[in-house]
């Protein structure tokens, strides 16, 4: 009676084990709402950034 060993893992073991660590991932990071706070706070600090400027270079060339 001859035994196969199997040697390695086949793809559709490595794509479960990525497919489970992927859902980890993504359930921390949106489960958590750090990253959409992380998004707004930036985009918000982009927009004062540009008001800032506009309000600068209007005031300079106006006065």
């Amino acid at each position: 009676m001859k035994r196969y060993w199997k040697r390695g893992q086949s793809i559709l073991e490595y794509t479960l084990v990525l497919g489970a660590v992927i859902a980890v991932v993504v359930a921390v990071l949106f489960g958590s709402g750090g990253i959409k706070d992380k998004v707004k706070a930036a985009y918000d600090k982009a927009g004062t950034a540009v008001g800032n400027t506009t309000t600068d270079l209007t005031g300079g060339v106006f006065q």
